[in-house]
């Protein structure tokens, strides 16, 4: 029964063709997993989201899922009828990003240190993509100028693979290696 609501859902979403307003489960999720000074500046359904970790065993694909811009990180969710988080990518950790909105299928490279995040948008939605890169970049740009941090976390580099991870955590959410308690 579950599954036929599942699959009812995910196909009245791509009959309206909403690529963009997050589907209630997720919305709710996201405005409680967000601190107060942050913002949601973009959302937008992607086709497919790749995360290249520094061990092979560790990168993993989703597809169909959620790229959410926030005033401090980039958030891909999983497309289901509550927030699951796949991927947080501090907007200050990143080091290079590449855009590919052209006649083929619209594209974001984001590489942070040790990690490279390569999020691939519906060809069919590609006009949603007009101003995403002048956002992103913004979004990038006040973030490092405002030094923006999550609010009440210190944050420690994982020696493993070198993630910037709260520094109350026991254990990396990137590539699940046990961090040192100083």
């Amino acid at each position: 029964m579950a599954i036929m609501d599942a699959v009812k859902n995910f196909m009245g979403m791509l009959e309206t063709r909403n690529y963009s307003d997050l589907p209630p489960g997720i919305r709710e999720g996201i405005e409680k997993y967000v601190d107060g000074g942050e913002t949601i500046l973009a959302t937008m359904l992607d086709w497919r989201a790749m995360y290249r970790a520094p061990k092979f065993v560790d990168s993993n694909t989703f597809f169909n899922s959620w790229f959410i811009l926030t005033s401090r990180r980039i958030i891909i969710a999983k497309n289901s009828s509550e927030f699951k988080r796949f991927r947080d990518i501090p907007l200050k950790n990143i080091t290079q990003i590449f855009y590919e909105f052209d006649n083929r299928t619209p594209r974001v490279s984001i590489t942070s240190p040790g990690h490279e995040d390569i999020i691939d948008f519906p060809k069919h939605a590609s006009q949603l993509c007009t101003g995403l890169e002048e956002k992103i970049n913004a979004a990038i740009a006040n973030s490092r100028d405002m030094g923006d941090d999550v609010p009440g976390a210190d944050y420690v580099q994982c020696t493993r693979c070198g993630s910037s991870v709260p520094g109350r955590s026991h254990f990396c959410p990137e590539c699940g290696a046990k961090l040192q308690n100083p």
